[in-house]
């Protein structure tokens, strides 16, 4: 079961991933200095598991893209 805490955490992630349509981890954790890395990574599996999220990994870093930015080219949403 998912507490109230990490759900208003997933929400808050999921809102900055949706808005930005990519960014970093590095950025991501920057965002959000009040949590810590294994906190952010949770969310990002739980948001991964649902299909909101896509993990990419970077050579020193990943990249976390809105589900729904995948398979567009020109930069646009569906």
């Amino acid at each position: 079961m998912v507490s109230i805490a990490m759900r208003e955490i997933e929400d808050a992630v999921h809102r900055l991933v949706s808005q930005h349509r990519r960014v970093t981890f590095t950025v991501l954790s920057s965002a959000f200095p009040q949590y810590r890395w294994q906190t952010l990574f949770q969310v990002l599996h739980e948001l991964q598991e649902k299909s909101l999220v896509v993990l990419a990994p970077l050579p020193w870093d990943y990249e976390i893209r809105a589900a729904d930015a995948i398979g567009r080219t020109d930069g646009r949403t569906r």
